[in-house]
C-alpha cells in the first residue's frame, strides 16, 4: 500500500478523534491541548497573521480535515475558502462545522487529491497546514501549489527533534500511518525544485517551520530568503 493511501485510510478511521484535538466544547482538554499541542495553534496563528495584508481573499486551504482552519481564515478576512481532502470522513466534518458556524455559504469541500484536481480557478493564497507531516518529497505538492496561488503559498513542516518525533513515528507506525520530518536543508531544496525563489522559514512553536512564499505578482516584493 502506497503511503498516500496508508495516510487516506488512518484519516477515515481517526477522523473523529482527530478533530477532538482542536474542538472548544471541553475546555479541561481544550486547554490541555494548547498547552501539549502548542504548535498546532501557533501555525495556525502565524498563518492568520501573513493573511492581514490583503482583504476580500481567496483561499485554498490543502489537507483541510474537519475544516476548522477553513473557517478560521474566513474569519481572517477570507472572501471564500475552497477545503480540499481525501478522507471523506473529514469532509463530513467540515461541512457540519462550517454549517454550524453559519459560514457555508463562503465554503466548499471537495474530495481528491490537490496535485490532480482540476481546480476552475487560482486561489490568492493557498495554505497547507499538518499535510507535509506525511509526505515523503514536498516538491511536486509545493509546485502544485505554488501554480495554484496568485499572491502566496503557506505550509507547515514539521522538524526530528529526538524525544517528540522519536515518539512520534513511533505512535503513527504502530497506527500504520508514515511520518515525515524536514530540515532546512530539505526544505530549501525542496522549495528550489518547486521554483520557489522568494520564501521564509518561520520557526513554528518549536516544532518546525512556516514556509511563507511570494509567487506570481508578489514574487520580486519584500525581502528574499532567510
Amino acid at each position: 500500500m502506497r503511503d498516500s493511501e496508508r495516510t487516506r485510510v488512518y484519516f477515515e478511521r481517526t477522523a473523529f478523534s482527530f478533530d477532538s484535538l482542536y474542538k472548544e466544547e471541553d475546555r479541561f482538554w481544550y486547554y490541555v491541548n494548547r498547552v501539549f499541542r502548542r504548535a498546532l495553534y501557533d501555525r495556525v496563528r502565524l498563518t492568520v497573521d501573513e493573511m492581514t495584508e490583503l482583504s476580500d481573499f481567496t483561499v485554498l486551504d490543502v489537507g483541510c480535515g474537519s475544516g476548522r482552519n477553513s473557517v478560521i481564515f474566513l474569519g481572517a478576512g477570507a472572501r471564500h475558502v475552497v477545503g480540499i481532502d481525501f478522507a471523506e470522513s473529514m469532509l463530513g466534518l467540515a461541512r457540519q462545522y462550517s454549517a454550524a458556524n453559519g459560514v457555508a455559504s463562503k465554503c466548499d469541500f471537495v474530495l481528491g487529491d490537490v496535485v490532480t484536481y482540476p481546480f476552475a480557478q487560482k486561489f490568492d493564497i493557498t495554505v497547507a497546514l499538518g499535510v507535509f507531516d506525511y509526505i515523503r518529497e514536498p516538491a511536486a505538492l509545493l509546485r502544485r501549489m505554488a501554480s495554484l496561488a496568485r499572491h502566496k503559498v503557506i505550509a507547515a513542516f514539521p522538524t526530528y527533534t529526538l524525544i517528540r518525533g522519536t515518539q512520534r513515528k513511533v505512535r503513527y507506525w504502530v497506527k500504520g500511518c508514515p511520518v515525515y520530518f524536514h530540515s532546512q536543508k530539505r526544505l530549501r531544496a525542496a522549495c528550489h525544485e518547486a521554483g520557489l525563489e522568494d520564501y521564509r522559514l518561520v520557526p513554528c512553536g518549536g516544532a518546525g517551520y512556516l514556509l511563507v512564499a511570494l509567487v506570481g505578482d508578489r514574487c520580486c516584493e519584500g525581502p528574499k530568503i532567510s
